[in-house]
């Protein structure tokens, strides 16, 4: 029995995991990350398996969100999941693609998926129900699907076959809520293997009534001082409990009645927990099933578009209660935009707020100094002057919940997954003595064996371990805090997971034969705080060495000491201000935490990069950062401006098209106006935009209509157009599968065939002349999709990478930049490396950047 990790094992996120047993494979899960650029589990580590079944734990992103990929790869293989969690499956897949085709007109983001293949996906699922079962793709193996408490329908998996016994906990939670009960003991006993989740392994819950009448009594003292109050919600599951708690509270006169407001995704999942009512606690069972309306009410309503929003915040004051809970988007970050700056306000957070988010950044500022208060929403930094707060709420069991199922189950080994390196060590720390433990990065496999002495264990593959220096690090110094660096350098591993006593540490320092006092004063640098050690929670005397990234993150922020320039990204935003502050189409700016690589964003960036090209060479040489505009415009001030140009006598029959690759915006028009009208709307366009407007009028013709850009290769003038069939017959044998065409389609209207080549820079330049005779030959225009198949450009960057380095996640791609971003363990040479970044530049057109490689040759 094997199990491998495409993704969650080391973090929370892309939650994805292979089993085989009893000669099948089983994938059970397949999410996504919710911010980042790497937001893809591993999926190209199912290259060449055959998949039996997929099964799924719960609905909630971070296991499903990448399924439609998944299903697209294995279009036979069923899926597998209770009753809830096929419903809410549909409400949270319709609503991800939503959010891809806004982020991809809003920002061009290359949606992952799109609405056909996510009804694909959703016509292969099949129910699961709860207990022991066999399934038809599966005769050899023992299925256990129990109770997980996590969210409505969520379950742990459990499997029983010939070579060994496994239980996936998936996300669980001990606690009963508002909406359904706690979790049962999963099944079998005494699993040769427990993959079980961390994420609050470090922590310990408050009690939970407690924490609901606190969370009730603040929002109303808000309500009371005339505020409106915020509550970022996770959609599926968080946000349905907050709003039984509140409605509670009203009911019993715990606190006074006020409105309340519920926005996003929300609405979809509470009127879709109406369908499974078998799936909610007793008592909200028998409120559904006899008619009741939980989730709304005459105080409680939904806000459905913009007009709405805009009244809840002229309106009374009110409780709002709306998606993301992490800040990562929806509605609710457009709330916490307009609401920080009001100091009768609030933002509560009730959820796990990841290192990364936004939500995480606001809530750090809670007790900030005035000063300090600043915070980012877009392209705009406000004064944060609302209160913020957080109540525990969690849907997660913690760290003595954990500890108790793990003493319940017996398992043989466990495995901590889906928490971050603290939570993981903390955990750790927690079940010493109940198991066998190990804590699996992603991409690695478990393997259940047979053991010498009966029963079965769990192998992993062997990771190398820093060793202990021969003679004292100090070499005789007394430990300082500038010590710690290089005794953290020392002995890092890279895991971030790694503990040591303080006894262990001064050993390294002082040597074997360290003092007590020696034992005390180490204790005493240790406890005064900085990047490279972290006390462990509940579990005093253990310090953890953080990961690199973590480190850097803290430094970055002012904490603790590093070598070399820290960056001052507060500085290089007042630089910017101060040759840019009165620009004002310049709508968002980033700054790279690792390098201080500016990046600005204009609407129209053509016209905006030569108009502030002094401004920009400024700042970069004041900064000493480099300084790039992002290549493409706005979308939404291209297509208002589009209709504000358009002359008297046009109408817009429909939006109009962007076509980025083509440089050029075209609008279908109705109406007449005369050739030169057109042309001088279309100057007028370029100049304030740089790129071309088409208006296609009745009656004028084609070719003054149609513009060709580098990436089109036209036919000779007065060529006879072939029939459509023909045309894509022949450039499909043309450009079959061996020349990297991978997709041929035509447009009859325009007469165009498009060709989509994995990489297709390269074959822009490598195919010239072909696709120009292919033009000729069929009398149509042949234009290249400028983008490349992500797939293969990830495959082709893991590849390149040479000997010593191994990828730790899923290549990120740099769209504006042409880039490629591979974060890697392990050393090399420079020449290797060099050599690697030419291969994949002569392949795809693209540049490779590695990251965290050292370097073998470290003196060149």
């Amino acid at each position: 029995m094997q199990i491998q990790f495409l993704g969650g094992a080391s973090g929370v996120g892309a939650t994805c995991q292979v089993v085989v047993l009893g000669g099948r494979h089983v994938l059970v899960d397949a999410g996504v990350r919710m911010d980042g650029g790497d937001r893809l589990p591993d999926l190209a580590a199912l290259d060449g398996i055959h998949l039996d079944a997929i099964l799924v734990t719960h609905a909630h992103a971070d296991h499903i969100g990448a399924l439609p990929l998944v299903a697209d790869r294995f279009p036979g293989v069923p899926i597998y999941a209770t009753g809830a969690t096929l419903r809410l499956m549909e409400v949270m897949l319709g609503d991800a693609v939503r959010v891809m085709a806004r982020r991809a007109a809003d920002e061009l983001e290359l949606p992952l998926y799109d609405d056909a293949l996510v009804a694909a996906t959703l016509r292969r699922l099949r129910p699961l129900a709860v207990g022991e079962q066999r399934l038809p793709e599966l005769p050899d193996v023992l299925v256990y699907a129990q109770r997980a408490g996590h969210i409505a329908g969520a379950v742990s998996l459990g499997f029983e076959a010939q070579d060994g016994r496994l239980v996936i906990s998936g996300d669980v939670s001990i606690t009963p809520q508002r909406t359904i009960l706690g979790a049962a003991t999963p099944a079998p006993l005494r699993p040769d293997l427990l993959v079980l989740e961390s994420t609050y392994g470090a922590r310990l819950h408050p009690n939970r009534a407690i924490e609901e009448r606190r969370l009730a009594e603040a929002v109303a003292e808000v309500i009371e001082r005339g505020g409106h109050c915020l509550i970022p919600a996770f959609a599926l599951g968080r946000a349905q409990e907050v709003i039984l708690i509140l409605r509670a509270a009203q009911r019993d006169g715990v606190i006074p009645p006020f409105p309340i407001a519920v926005d996003g995704l929300v609405r979809s999942v509470c009127a879709a927990y109406a369908a499974f009512p078998d799936a909610l606690g007793p008592a909200l069972r028998r409120y559904v099933l006899g008619g009741g309306r939980p989730f709304f009410s005459s105080r409680i309503q939904p806000v459905e578009n913009q007009i709405q929003r805009e009244r809840v915040l002229t309106g009374p004051p009110t409780a709002i209660i709306a998606s993301s809970g992490m800040l990562t988007g929806g509605p609710s970050v457009w709330y916490a935009e307009r609401l920080a700056e009001q100091p009768q306000a609030a933002i509560f957070f009730s959820g796990y707020l990841d290192e990364e988010a936004p939500g995480r950044r606001l809530l750090d500022l809670a007790d900030a100094q005035p000063e300090r208060r600043q915070m980012t929403f877009g392209a705009r930094t406000v004064q944060v002057a609302c209160q913020i707060g957080r109540y525990g709420l969690s849907a997660h069991a913690d760290g003595d919940e954990l500890a108790a199922l793990v003493r319940t189950l017996k398992p043989r080994t466990v495995a901590l997954v889906h928490g971050d390196p603290e939570a993981r060590a903390a955990l750790a720390a927690r079940l010493a003595g109940l198991a066998e433990l190990v804590a699996p990065q992603n991409g690695q496999t478990l393997t259940i064996v047979p053991a010498a002495r009966g029963g079965r264990r769990v192998v992993l593959p062997p990771s190398p371990e820093p060793a202990e220096p021969a003679h004292a690090l100090g070499n005789g110094e007394v430990l300082e805090t500038a010590g710690l660096e290089r005794l953290w350098t020392t002995l890092r591993d890279g895991s971030g997971m790694q503990t040591m006593s303080i006894r262990e540490l001064a050993r390294v320092w002082y040597g074997p034969e360290v003092t007590s006092e020696q034992e005390v004063q180490a204790g005493a640098i240790l406890e005064a705080g900085s990047a490279y050690f972290v006390p462990l929670p509940l579990a005093p005397g253990l310090w953890r060495l953080p990961a690199p990234a973590e480190v850097r993150r803290v430094l970055a922020a002012g904490g603790g000491r590093r070598t070399g320039p820290r960056i001052n990204s507060a500085g290089i935003q007042a630089i910017i201000d101060q040759h840019l502050g009165a620009v004002p189409d310049l709508y968002q700016r980033s700054i790279d935490a690792e390098t201080g690589a500016v990046t600005l964003r204009y609407f129209f960036p053509v016209v905006a990069a030569e108009r502030d090209a002094e401004a920009l060479k400024r700042i970069a040489a004041q900064a000493d950062v480099p300084v790039t505009v992002w290549p493409h415009p706005h979308q939404a001030q291209l297509t208002a401006l589009a209709l504000e140009l358009l002359p008297e006598g046009l109408q817009a029959e429909r939006s109009p098209a962007i076509y980025h690759d083509e440089g050029r915006v075209e609008v279908r028009c109705q109406g007449r106006v005369d050739p030169a009208t057109i042309a001088a709307v279309d100057a007028t366009f370029q100049q304030r935009t740089g790129l071309r407007l088409t208006l296609r009028v009745p009656g004028v013709p084609q070719e003054a209509a149609v513009a060709v850009d580098e990436a089109s290769f036209a036919p000779p003038e007065g060529a006879m157009p072939s029939e459509l069939n023909f045309a894509l017959s022949t450039a499909r044998s043309w450009f079959g599968p061996e020349s990297g065409c991978y997709k041929a389609s035509a447009d009859q209207q325009t007469r165009v065939v498009t060709l989509r080549f994995h990489f297709p820079l390269i074959a822009r330049s490598s195919y010239a002349a072909q696709l120009a005779e292919l033009a000729a030959f069929i009398g149509w225009t042949v234009r290249l999709w400028p983008q490349p198949h992500q797939e293969a450009l990830m495959r082709a960057a893991r590849e390149a990478l040479p000997p010593g380095l191994t990828a730790q996640s899923s290549p990120a791609l740099q769209n504006a930049t042409r880039e490629v971003v591979v974060r890697v363990q392990g050393a090399c040479s420079r020449a290797a490396l060099t050599e690697a970044v030419t291969r994949v530049r002569e392949q795809t057109g693209w540049t490779l950047t590695v990251r965290g490689a050292n370097h073998t040759d470290a003196s060149v």
